[in-house]
């Protein structure tokens, strides 16, 4: 009968150490989870600086920014490589914004018809012309313009042939990004 109780005693202590066995063993042993995700594409450029002021100007005459070439510095900023596009509009007499200025589509000017260029040193020495859209993004400006890249480019306008004096006149380019 004794040894049924220290039987019975040590079958005890194996029915109540049974449980932890299986923890004991977890910590020791190791395990890998891997964990994907999905990410939005962030587009986002910078442009430095953003205002060309010229002051006052006379028909039929060439302007360039300064310095002529480097004048803005256009950065990704986003976490995608992006294609960018230009485009311009109009130019609006900002006290009366129906007396404008047409943007040429070929870069000759006329009365009461603008011109204006940029540069980027990857399309050639010359200057390109900057149209209007009425839709759409606009012309191909930078292509894959990667993650923290910078690129530099200048603008030049040329006045209309003639025009009404003593008005400021404003127009917009329009630089956008999509990703790449």
């Amino acid at each position: 009968m004794v040894n049924r109780r220290i039987a019975s005693v040590i079958l005890v202590a194996i029915l109540a150490l049974t449980p932890l066995l299986p923890a004991l063993a977890e910590e020791s042993s190791t395990g890998t989870i891997t964990i994907s995700m999905t990410t939005q594409a962030i587009i986002e450029i910078e442009l430095s600086p953003t205002n060309w002021d010229i002051g006052p100007v006379e028909p039929d005459k060439l302007y360039k920014t300064n310095p002529e070439k480097t004048w803005c510095t256009m950065s990704n900023r986003g976490n995608c490589i992006v294609n960018t596009y230009i485009k311009g509009e109009d130019a609006e007499w900002v006290d009366n914004p129906s007396q404008k200025w047409t943007l040429s589509d070929d870069g000759s000017n006329g009365e009461d018809e603008y011109a204006l260029w940029y540069w980027i040193g990857y399309v050639s020495d010359d200057y390109v012309p900057i149209i209007g859209y009425s839709t759409g993004k606009g012309a191909g400006f930078y292509s894959n313009l990667v993650i923290d890249q910078q690129k530099q480019f200048g603008l030049k306008l040329l006045t209309p042939t003639s025009f009404h004096g003593d008005r400021e006149m404003k127009t917009t380019i329009t630089i956008s990004a999509v990703a790449a």
